[in-house]
């Protein structure tokens, strides 16, 4: 750099003088030494970089990822505590003091753990009991929703006598996230982890879904002791081209190529297939309301669910507006109520 630096200013005395004086011989030396390969110069070609140095750059090793943090010690005991109450508990149901105290473990394992990850709080699970709950209820949000959607409802559950548990899905409910990576098997596993946890009360454990978690509330139904269902705005009939839901019945997108055709919710879709067939083997009650201007389900998943259903005391309700989060539009002014009023049955 500072040889250059001093030909430009050597070539600019020497237009400026305008007369025809010799360069020093030094200037000759110093003009040839800048000179590359190709241009005349018999000087050695200077060094401008790796892409003009023949021999072979070192290559840096790879960035190894970064390791998880380990839990924090109040974290690691809290663990421990809801683990070793597991594992002590008998097979039978929990007294109601028995069941208070394995909540609220779990409830502080929970917490501690989401806040370690720093998820919003608006994102985190909810968990709210008290000894003398008349009954435990599960509520399950779906994809584009999250656990903030339902606090509302949980909290007017709760000032109605009921223990709530509003579980987080990781890796659903949140925003600009495709969840092609995330099977709704594993989804449905973790929701009945957290119905079980409730269940050991004893009585009886409504599940509320919305959206796609009311997908998952009737996988769950068949397979657990769920006594009524209530499904918010339901999303059991996709909403995609009859091609695309064909090559979902067919199975045909756990191919690569078919998947990209199909898109991300190609897995959200097997899991819809899945628990429309099942929905005429409960024999438990439903209830489902719904949006017509639904821009995320399709509005003729509640009258599916009104066909199908085979419970006398199944109630389904339909709005004119609304939307997808229909709580926001009609939770308090009807839907609270009716909700509870329908789990009391």
């Amino acid at each position: 750099m500072s040889t250059d630096g001093q030909n430009t200013q050597g070539g600019g005395s020497r237009r400026r003088g305008g007369s025809g004086g010799r360069r020093s011989s030094g200037s000759r030396r110093n003009t040839r030494s800048a000179q590359g390969p190709g241009q005349g110069g018999r000087g050695r070609p200077v060094n401008r970089g790796p892409a003009q140095n023949n021999k072979p750059q070192p290559t840096r090793p790879a960035a190894k990822p970064k390791a998880p943090s380990k839990p924090s010690p109040i974290t690691q005991n809290l663990t421990l505590t809801a683990w070793d109450m597991a594992r002590t508990r008998k097979q039978q149901p929990d007294s109601p003091r028995g069941q208070v105290m394995t909540l609220r473990a779990h409830q502080r394992l929970v917490a501690s753990f989401e806040k370690e990850r720093s998820i919003p709080d608006p994102d985190r699970s909810f968990l709210r009991v008290k000894e003398d709950a008349r009954g435990s209820i599960l509520l399950i949000h779906g994809v584009s929703t999250g656990p903030g959607d339902l606090r509302e409802l949980a909290n007017f559950l709760f000032d109605n006598d009921y223990n709530v548990y509003v579980l987080r899905l990781p890796d659903y409910g949140r925003h600009a996230h495709t969840i092609s990576a995330v099977s709704w098997q594993s989804a449905l596993h973790q929701a009945r982890q957290c119905f079980r946890l409730l269940s050991r009360g004893g009585g009886k454990v409504p599940v509320v879904g919305m959206g796609f978690g009311a997908t998952l509330a009737l996988h769950l139904a068949r397979e657990e002791n769920v006594s009524s269902l209530v499904l918010l705005s339901p999303a059991i009939i996709p909403k995609a081209t009859a091609l695309q839901k064909l090559l979902v019945r067919l199975k045909l997108h756990h191919l690569k190529f078919i998947h990209r055709y199909v898109g991300w919710n190609a897995d959200l879709m097997e899991g819809m297939d899945q628990a429309r067939s099942s929905v005429g083997k409960l024999k438990i009650p439903i209830y489902a309301a719904q949006c017509e201007d639904d821009d995320r389900a399709s509005p003729a998943s509640v009258r599916f669910l009104q066909r199908k259903s085979r419970h006398k005391a199944s109630r389904f309700q339909v709005f004119p507006e609304g939307g997808h989060i229909i709580l926001a539009e009609h939770g308090a002014r009807v839907l609270f109520d009716e909700i509870v009023r329908f789990c009391d049955d």
